[in-house]
């Protein structure tokens, strides 16, 4: 690891929370492409099977891939605040962001001694010391979200696996009976209780060809697009999310899925922002993440194509995806 050093200006600081990127490396780059721009400054090491770490001081980049030879994904890139000699006071960075419009919002506390902070929009996660008030960690995206994605179960583990693998059981007019019994009234309640049955079922579902809890894959499918429906419906995901995570898991064919993906892109390629023609300031904020939804989906829909049949399918996300590295 390199050695402590003095703080660089806070500009670094904010400008990652705003824009999950630094120097405009963010956790979608290749290594290649992270080397054209931050340099080959760096250390590297395999940190376990199919997974690599690169450092630039203060700066950390992680990739994984399934076998050798296969191209490396993006995991997370982060800045180590811990390491500099002159601590960053997260009062300090909540404030700077404050001045140009990009607050943080506060989570729970994890429970160990730390305080968690979210931007939402650009996926960044700040961990900070309890007792202190230094700035440990930034990370994106980050493995915390603000609201009920945020908040702890409302059952034990056990308990959320009983469930969703008798929701998997279930018809779907016999699913909605099930949850108009039990669904919490208040709605932040009833936005965290779907929450933590799509988790408990993402969780189960098995990989193809196999059966979960003495259930085939479909029937755990179907429980699983339920429930994102109604994590939708409750504000707990967004539409993009939504079909991010249905691209992920493999909830419907490779087609259908991409096909998703495309309708769920809000803002056309022609009108789409990218990084030359829109600065990351307030007032851009809903082109801004039109621009991020249309980078995650594309991703998504481009780990789906060679199992693509639809030659109009193919060569719609082919031209997203040229578009990546400019998106925001």
């Amino acid at each position: 690891m390199s050695a402590p050093r003095r703080a660089p200006e806070m500009k670094l600081f904010t400008d990652f929370v705003v824009t999950g990127a630094v120097g405009g490396a963010d956790a979608t780059r290749t290594p290649a492409e992270v080397t054209g721009l931050l340099g080959d400054g760096f250390v590297e090491s395999f940190t376990g099977p199919g997974q690599l770490l690169r450092c630039y001081d203060l700066v950390e980049l992680a990739w994984q891939r399934d076998a050798a030879g296969e191209p490396w994904q993006g995991l997370y890139v982060s800045v180590q605040a811990h390491r500099l000699d002159a601590p960053l006071p997260v009062d300090g960075l909540s404030a700077a962001l404050d001045r140009i419009g990009f607050p943080l919002v506060e989570v729970a506390p994890d429970g160990v001694g730390c305080r968690r902070l979210v931007r939402a929009d650009s996926r960044v996660g700040v961990l900070a010391d309890e007792a202190t008030g230094q700035v440990l960690q930034m990370t994106a995206p980050a493995w915390f979200a603000p609201g009920p994605r945020g908040e702890p179960s409302p059952w034990s583990r056990n308990a959320g696996r009983d469930r969703v693998r008798h929701l998997a059981g279930l018809g779907a007019p016999e699913r909605e009976a099930w949850a108009r019994r039990r669904q919490p009234e208040e709605s932040g309640e009833a936005a965290r209780w779907w929450w933590s049955l799509w988790v408990a079922c993402g969780q189960r579902i098995p990989a193809e060809g196999e059966r979960g809890a003495g259930l085939d894959r479909s029937a755990w499918q179907e429980a699983a697009l339920w429930l994102l429906g109604k994590c939708e419906a409750a504000g707990v995901l967004d539409r993009a999310e939504a079909v991010c995570e249905i691209a992920r898991y493999g909830l419907l064919g490779p087609d259908a899925a991409v096909r998703a993906c495309l309708e769920a892109i809000p803002v056309s390629r022609a009108d789409v922002a990218t990084r030359e023609t829109t600065p990351y300031a307030r007032e851009h904020l809903v082109a801004i993440n039109a621009s991020r939804a249309a980078k995650r989906l594309s991703i998504a829909a481009g780990a789906l194509l060679p199992r693509v049949r639809d030659r109009a399918l193919r060569a719609e996300v082919e031209a997203w995806l040229k578009l990546r590295t400019r998106l925001m």
